[in-house]
């Protein structure tokens, strides 16, 4: 016996604020039907996976990389969705492979669903019995009056909050699904149909943490509820030539030196080092690219300026930079009294605390072009993290 997945992502999430649809918000990194689709990765008896989107999403889902990456989670087919939950929810299941004995029907908005529970869910539906997850009332229940008075306290023992997934046999799922279209029925979930069948479904015990996500407060209760990122780490390296007639700035601090670099900007060799190491750790294009030598836009622009560009580069994708540790090698000048100004620099263009930034200088030891005094070379080490992560 086999079993359908269909995950509806077809809602507007019109509570949720955003400027897409919920089930294309992104979760740190995934958007939540992805998230949705991989917590069912591994169920082998699963063999069908439906995503069901709004019909005007369709196009970009399937084609971009939404989909590629739906389909590295085992996702079968994505197909448009109706205005409602039930049409929706009917589109997925008609996609599903007839040889599938049962079908179980997901809300993409609840990314958290935990594997061993669909696997006590799945076991209860494969003995022929609809279920659904659900968690039991563990406060007090009030039923109100119209007028928002209490009328009666429920016994909560009896009480619970349905969750998904729910399903049953899938030729029966279709037909109540078909039906309910037909008569303009607008029940909000399956189980609701299958109970007005007078199938009453199996309540199967599910977790607290398989949220529902409609409003902004659920986004920041998803993020705790995410495993910590592990932290990113880039590393940067810039080298310049000394010359005459040019100033050395060094992490954004002007050196007094009869020699400086070289280079289509102020040449800041440890701030580009700095730079690199920050795209590096985000996945991004290094320095070069995206600020070329061949733009005059760039030409003598200050470095402080490319730093501030990166960070904001990165503060779109939801990074900040925990911590900086840049050495600088040159010969000359002594750069032992300019340390602290350095780090100070640092300290403020990347608004971190005394504690997370280094600057070490060090000499070529005679050796090379650093040692003979014609080059100074940088390197960086950034650790990146989320930043709501960052303390």
């Amino acid at each position: 016996m086999s079993v359908g997945l269909v995950i509806v992502a077809a809602g507007s999430g019109t509570r949720l604020g955003a400027s897409v649809r919920k089930g294309l918000v992104v979760l740190e990194g995934l958007t939540l039907v992805e998230r949705s689709a991989k917590a069912f990765q591994g169920i082998g008896r699963i063999t069908d996976r439906v995503v069901v989107v709004h019909p005007d999403d369709l196009a970009e889902v399937a084609s971009a990389e939404i989909g590629a990456s739906l389909r590295r989670f085992g996702v079968t087919a994505i197909v448009a969705g109706g205005a409602s939950r039930i049409a929706s929810a009917l589109a997925g299941v008609r996609a599903v492979s007839a040889s599938c004995d049962f079908v179980v029907v997901h809300d993409a908005a609840r990314p958290f669903v935990s594997k061993k529970r669909v696997e006590a869910l799945l076991d209860v539906i494969e003995s022929g019995q609809p279920a659904l997850l659900a968690i039991p009332s563990v406060s007090t229940v009030k039923q109100s009056d119209l007028s928002g008075r209490v009328a009666r306290t429920l016994d909560r023992s009896s009480i619970h909050l349905a969750t998904t997934p729910q399903g049953g046999r899938r030729d029966v799922l279709l037909k109540l699904l078909e039906a309910a279209l037909s008569k303009g029925e607008l029940a909000t979930d399956e189980a609701t149909l299958l109970e007005n069948a007078g199938l009453a479904p199996i309540l199967v015990e599910d977790d607290v943490t398989n949220i529902k996500i409609t409003h902004p407060s659920d986004l920041a209760m998803a993020r705790r509820l995410l495993p910590p990122e592990p932290p990113r780490v880039g590393h940067g390296y810039d080298i310049h030539r000394l010359v005459e007639n040019r100033p050395l700035v060094l992490c954004g601090v002007l050196i007094p030196s009869p020699l400086g670099l070289l280079g289509h900007s102020d040449a800041d060799a440890a701030l580009h080092a700095i730079c690199d190491a920050m795209l590096g750790a985000a996945g991004l294009p290094d320095i070069g690219e995206h600020f070329p030598d061949t733009d005059p836009r760039f030409r003598g622009v200050a470095s402080t300026e490319l730093l501030a560009a990166v960070v904001a580069t990165l503060a779109d994708r939801g990074l900040v930079v925990a911590s900086v540790d840049v050495s600088i090698l040159a010969e000359r000048p002594k750069l032992l009294p300019f340390k602290a100004s350095m780090r100070e620099s640092l300290m403020k263009h990347l608004g971190l605390p005394s504690d997370r930034v280094a600057v070490k200088a060090r000499t070529g030891e005679g050796l090379d072009a650093i040692g003979r005094g014609e080059a100074i070379a940088c390197h960086a080490v950034v650790v990146v993290t989320r930043s709501e992560k960052l303390e």
